[in-house]
């Protein structure tokens, strides 16, 4: 089955958030995130989307598994990293995301915040 996943990255200057004009909820900012690609795991593809889409490299072993959920078409997997700077982090991605740092506190009554990612968030008690 395919994978999903979503990276909660905690930086000094807030969480990053990714926007795509080109991308299904157009409108709304994402964790950075994506399908994973070439049967990679989900910790590779967090990793991957996070240096596509926010300029960030990490290591699998800086991922720290924080929600997993069975979805009809893929398995969906939520990770969170943690940075000591935020200097990395680019303004757009590779693919043009616009990309943009959010303090914590900010993400729960963000009304563009995407939906179902708000709802993890709250689920795993994050706010």
């Amino acid at each position: 089955m395919d994978a999903a996943v979503a990276i909660l990255l905690v930086t000094p200057n807030g969480i990053p958030l990714v926007r795509d004009p080109k991308k299904p909820a157009p409108l709304y900012w994402k964790l950075p995130g994506g399908r994973s690609e070439n049967k990679e795991t989900p910790g590779k593809a967090a990793i991957r989307e996070l240096k596509e889409e926010v300029g960030v490299a990490l290591d699998e072993k800086d991922l720290e598994a924080l929600y997993t959920e069975e979805r009809d078409t893929h398995t969906f997997f939520l990770f969170q990293a943690a940075v000591n700077s935020s200097r990395d982090i680019r303004k757009h991605g590779n693919e043009g995301e616009e990309v943009r740092l959010f303090l914590p506190e900010d993400l729960k009554k963000l009304p563009d915040f995407f939906p179902s990612h708000r709802e993890i968030l709250t689920e795993i008690k994050y706010f």
